[in-house]
């Protein structure tokens, strides 16, 4: 019976991860921003990443034991919250305005992150139960801690929010969020095609740079934007 459940939220995990990349390749490529095809690429994305977090919570509860899924989970978080962030922020096109489950959310990625780090850190001293997975850990709690840092600055007051505030976090924050889907895709398909002997550092390329990669690429749009509103 467990291995039922596991087999088929597999399968829609997959089916939603394939949904999610697409949909958000269409939202960033071919959709006018504010138009139609943006709107509903970018609504299908949410959801499909929502799906995918729901999945992946449960892959954790099944096997919470192993070592493979707590990563999962913990990746999951890191992916799941700048797409719940990133689609708030378009509630917030008349102001700054966080609600209390705004600044919970952007806690709890932080306690994740220092969840992250911990696990990092000790994987670290027991390197062969980890497998490398513990420099993972420590990336993405860093990347976790950022969110939380990058969010609640503005909601609690420390500084403020320029011009268009909304429109630069949501975009950001959406690109974010593919970054990881992107980044979960490389985890779990790369491996399998690579030789027995591939040294690990080349894992942690595989992993790491499609983050770099649409960073960047992240960086120059909004740029673009600011530039087109006179912000830069």
């Amino acid at each position: 019976m467990l291995k039922a459940i596991f087999q088929s939220a597999l399968f829609l995990h997959v089916l939603a991860g394939i949904l999610a990349l697409a949909s958000g390749l269409v939202a960033m490529a071919y959709g006018k921003k504010g138009g139609k095809v943006h709107n509903a690429s970018g609504l299908v994305f949410y959801w499909a990443m929502f799906f995918i977090f729901i999945t992946t919570l449960l892959f954790f509860v099944l096997y919470p034991e192993k070592l493979r899924y707590q990563f999962f989970l913990t990746i999951g978080i890191v992916s799941f919250y700048p797409n719940w962030s990133g689609k708030r922020m378009l509630s917030m096109k008349k102001g700054l305005q966080p609600t209390w489950y705004d600044k919970l959310a952007a806690f709890a990625i932080g306690i994740s992150g220092l969840v992250m780090l911990a696990y990092g850190a000790y994987g670290v001293l027991d390197s062969e139960k980890f497998g490398g997975l513990q420099y993972l850990f420590l990336v993405f709690g860093v990347v976790s801690l950022l969110n939380s840092y990058g969010d609640l600055k503005y909601y609690l007051n420390f500084k403020t929010a320029q011009k268009m505030h909304w429109l630069f976090a949501h975009g950001g924050k959406m690109m974010g969020a593919y970054s990881a889907a992107i980044t979960a895709f490389c985890v779990n398909i790369v491996p399998r095609y690579l030789p027995e002997n591939f040294p690990f550092y080349g894992y942690l390329i595989t992993w790491i740079a499609p983050g770099i990669i649409l960073a960047v690429v992240s960086n120059r749009i909004l740029n673009k934007y600011k530039a087109k509103f006179k912000m830069v």
